[in-house]
């Protein structure tokens, strides 16, 4: 069983993701949301390659997955002991924008 690290910046878009659901549909819905998609990430812990493989980006000259909801897509690595969450995206946002948030992380 591997064990789930988040990048800085994940950990805060998935807290932005939560407070816009929270302020926009409701406490109950954002409930649903954050369980939901950590749901699904727990469910990496035993199942890494769970996500599809994103060809198209890299991180660190590491192969990326993503794992798709309703709502976001959860980009990460599998490496050895870990699965490291990279970036949560919203599926409502421009996708030309996702190549630059990339290069950007460290």
């Amino acid at each position: 069983m591997r064990e789930i690290r988040w990048h800085n910046a994940a950990e805060s878009e998935f807290a932005a993701i939560v407070t816009y659901v929270m302020q926009t549909f409701g406490p109950d819905v954002a409930l649903k949301v954050y369980e939901d998609i950590i749901s699904r990430i727990d469910l990496l812990t035993e199942f890494p390659e769970l996500g599809t493989e994103e060809s198209r980006y890299k991180y660190k000259d590491m192969p990326m997955r993503v794992l798709h909801s309703k709502l976001t897509r959860v980009f990460y690595c599998v490496r050895e002991t870990e699965v490291f969450i990279i970036l949560l995206w919203n599926n409502r946002m421009d996708d030309r924008a996702l190549k630059k948030l990339f290069a950007k992380r460290d």
